[in-house]
């Protein structure tokens, strides 16, 4: 079984879900369909494909840190090839993403600051070699494609665009 011992994190399916479809159907957790690993408040990973899940270390693996970075395998020399393991493509969703105005404190939900935002949230996601999806100025929901894992880190690239702030909360 996958090893996840932090309470803010979580899978889908979940872990006893997991075991016990495991003794039912000896096998399946070669191959989860679409697994999925988050962090409460920060955002998930939906692995694509199958996912062999028995033998993963989550909670040395995975890290989503201050709503701006996801890191899976941090360990290099732990990093399987690509397509193996983690290392596959997924899509990763990033909460409390938000447009905060400069002048007013107040979060921007629509309007040209927020065409502005999604662009240089776009700028972002391909710099770091990933796809943009989607972005929900409303609920702070910023979604991206990559074709394998390591490391996205945003803090470098998201910088202030006009009157307006990024804000990670």
């Amino acid at each position: 079984m996958p090893r996840l011992r932090r309470s803010d994190y979580y899978t889908e399916p979940q872990i006893q879900e997991l075991a016990a479809k495991e003794r039912a159907e000896p096998g399946f957790c070669c191959r989860v369909k679409d697994f999925v690993v988050g962090h409460r408040g920060y955002g998930s990973i939906k692995f694509h494909g199958e996912t062999d899940v028995r033998w993963l270390d989550l909670d040395l693996h995975v890290h989503f840190n201050h709503y701006r970075e996801v890191i899976v395998y941090t360990n290099k020399s732990e990093k399987p090839a690509m397509g193996k393991g983690l290392n596959k493509p997924a899509e990763v969703t990033l909460l409390n993403v938000k447009c905060i105005d400069k002048k007013t404190g107040k979060q921007c939900v629509d309007g040209v600051k927020i065409d502005k935002y999604k662009v240089m949230l776009m700028k972002a996601a391909t710099e770091q070699g990933a796809e943009f999806v989607s972005y929900d100025p409303v609920e702070g929901e910023w979604k991206f494609r990559v074709r394998h894992f390591s490391r996205y880190e945003f803090r470098d690239y998201i910088e202030p665009v006009g009157s307006f702030d990024t804000h990670f909360s």
